[in-house]
């Protein structure tokens, strides 16, 4: 194998496999990247056994030269490597050993056999099962993802359940303590319910091209998600979501908007001497709602703090008051991106909803249980 490539596209290929990179795993040849050089593209591919991803550059002008074809798999270390490089590169290989040059600088590294790195399974790219915007996909993850539990005792709710229905592609991630949940409106041809790993799906969403589409196939317990020239493959999760549609209040006592920002810092603010009195855990704070929002910790040994914003307007029950994680609220509040968002209020005991105060395409809201107090 022998090629020259400008730097630049190199660690486009590298930046973009190599995160997902495993750092234990049963086959050591899965620790490094697995280059396959034709006469017209370059194939990187990484995987760690659950999840690979692999990205293709076309060799369409003189920024990649190909003089011999072949494959090897380089250790990871070539990410740092070539970053430090100048901006052409030559590589060759004699049997599973590369010389790399670039300018002045002379690299030799040890590398393996591409013959036993595992076989990229050969899916069907013709028909998706649906199609959405680069920017849409993202923001899908960026409000449900978080959502998801840690604990193995329920591996289910370590996903995001995406369903396919008539109308609309829906996403809801949830720990049974918080929800996420997202409508895209459009028609689909077919419907259909999976659970995808979602630290998974946070993690490959940062390699996409968000200018570009996300096309997403299902396969059997397979998922594949193609944008552009970069495909990224990932095992489903096994069982039934929970039906969390039940969770969802229908009506509520009160409806107020306010400020997110201004919440978000209050929030904030308080959070960190409640943190003191909770063990650095969740932060325990109280929120009640009179003539405007008072946010406040517990009394801790540190002391007690509080914070009042104005709300904007309030309908039903003027007055409420509640106990909640902090950084539930938190959380919920930066996946959002609005100006100002309506809280709903349902009873100290039941779950409270956040929703953008103005709605775009994409129907979202995220729901808080609350934390029963002394």
């Amino acid at each position: 194998m022998k090629f020259e490539i400008k730097k630049e596209l190199l660690l486009e290929g590298f930046t973009k496999v190599v995160k997902v990179l495993g750092g234990k795993t049963s086959q050591p040849i899965l620790n490094g990247i697995l280059l396959e050089v034709e006469e017209d593209q370059l194939i990187f591919t990484g995987s760690d056994a659950t999840e690979t991803m692999r990205h293709c550059i076309p060799v369409i002008d003189q920024s990649i030269i190909v003089i011999q074809p072949g494959r090897i798999v380089f250790p990871r270390e070539i990410v740092d490597i070539t970053k430090k490089l100048n901006k052409k590169l030559t590589f060759s290989t004699s049997d599973f050993v590369v010389q790399i040059y670039s300018g002045k600088s002379h690299f030799e590294l040890n590398c393996l056999d591409a013959a036993q790195y595992p076989i990229f399974p050969a899916l069907s790219l013709t028909t998706p099962s649906v199609v959405l915007k680069g920017t849409e996909f993202s923001d899908c993850i960026k409000k449900t993802t978080f959502n998801a539990s840690d604990s193995p005792s329920r591996p289910i709710l370590q996903g995001v359940n995406v369903q396919l229905k008539k109308d609309c592609t829906e996403l809801v991630c949830t720990d049974s303590h918080r929800l996420g949940r997202v409508l895209i409106p459009h028609e689909n041809e077919h419907e259909l319910s999976i659970v995808v790993p979602a630290k998974l799906l946070d993690k490959s969403s940062k390699a996409f091209d968000l200018e570009l589409d996300i096309e997403i196939f299902v396969h059997e317990q397979n998922l594949m998600i193609k944008n552009g020239q970069t495909v990224y493959l990932t095992r489903l999760l096994d069982g039934k979501y929970p039906d969390t549609s039940r969770l969802i209040p229908t009506t509520s006592k009160s409806k107020m908007v306010v400020s997110r920002k201004e919440l978000l810092d209050g929030l904030e603010l308080v959070k960190e001497i409640a943190n003191s009195a909770d063990g650095n855990a969740n932060g325990t704070i109280k929120i009640e709602v009179k003539n405007e929002v008072s946010i406040s910790s517990f009394q801790a040994q540190r002391g007690k703090g509080k914070v009042d914003v104005a709300y904007d307007s309030i309908e039903g029950d003027g007055e409420f008051t509640l106990s909640c994680s902090a950084r539930y609220v938190i959380d919920a509040l930066k996946a959002m991106e609005t100006e100002y968002i309506t809280f709903h209020f349902n009873g100290s005991a039941s779950p409270f909803l956040l929703y953008p105060a103005d709605e775009g395409k994409i129907k979202e809201l995220q729901l808080v249980l609350p934390v029963r107090t002394a």
